[in-house]
């Protein structure tokens, strides 16, 4: 079995989890592989197995019912003090296209933080969540303020 493979599976798993996005809208991102190279080499080995390992019990345990696996995301995988605040870098990646520096490092600052790609900006959850585009990128066209915005219900 190819760890690696099994790994960006469970990434893109635990990612609709933590954002409350489905696969397809986190696949149509076009962002899972870069993302999921990114906390491969933005994290240490053992840290990475550490946090998918918790990953497979966090998803087995909580077998697809959704109050017992958000507590046991909360429980195994929240904690600032676990796996170098990776789930919140994940959360982060996805809605902002950022990198966030471990908030436990005693040298931790905002010089830290660092964009992913340009990508990351234009495709990030932010938009769809608040239901507009990013500005500077994917504009709406020409004569588009005489349209009243759509309402989108979920």
């Amino acid at each position: 079995m190819n760890t690696h493979k099994s790994n960006a599976d469970l990434f893109l798993t635990i990612s609709v989890w933590l954002t409350g996005f489905d696969e397809v809208e986190l696949q149509g991102t076009g962002m899972v592989d870069t993302y999921f190279q990114t906390i491969i080499t933005k994290n240490t080995a053992s840290c990475i197995d550490h946090f998918f390992q918790a990953v497979q019990t966090v998803l087995a345990e909580g077998g697809g019912d959704e109050e017992k696996t958000n507590a046991l995301i909360s429980r195994l995988l929240f904690p600032t003090s676990c796996y170098n605040n990776l789930a919140q870098n994940i959360i982060n990646m996805w809605y902002n296209g950022a990198w966030m520096p471990d908030v436990n490092a005693p040298n931790a600052n905002i010089a830290q933080v660092s964009n992913i790609s340009p990508d990351a900006y234009v495709k990030s959850l932010v938009w769809p969540a608040s239901e507009t585009h990013p500005p500077g990128a994917k504009q709406p066209g020409y004569g588009s303020w005489a349209v009243p915005p759509v309402q989108i219900s979920k």
